[in-house]
C-alpha cells in the first residue's frame, strides 16, 4: 500500500473542490490512485471545521517557496489557480 504525504492529499483534494473541481475518477486515473481513496480524503477534509480546514505546515512552506520570486500579479494568478482567493 502506497503512502501519501500530508502536501500530497491537500493538492489532491484542493483539485477537488472549486475553483478546479475535478471530477473524483478523472483526478484518480491522473494520479493512479483509486477514487475511493480519493473521496475519503476528501470527506475527511470537508468534515474538518472550517477554522482547521488550513493548509498544513508544508503545503504553507511549499507555497512560500512557489510564490517567493513571483510579482504581484502573478502571485494573485497563483493564488486564484491554488483556491486561496
Amino acid at each position: 500500500m502506497a503512502r501519501y504525504g500530508q502536501s500530497f492529499k491537500d493538492r489532491a483534494v484542493a483539485r477537488l473542490l472549486p475553483p478546479e473541481s475535478v471530477a473524483v475518477q478523472t483526478l484518480a486515473r491522473e494520479l493512479s490512485i483509486s477514487a475511493a481513496t480519493l473521496a475519503r480524503w476528501r470527506a475527511e477534509a470537508l468534515s474538518q471545521p472550517v477554522g482547521e480546514r488550513g493548509w498544513s505546515a508544508g503545503a504553507r512552506f511549499e507555497a512560500v517557496l512557489s510564490t517567493a520570486a513571483m510579482d504581484e500579479a502573478s502571485k494573485g494568478a497563483w493564488c486564484r489557480e491554488h483556491g486561496v482567493y
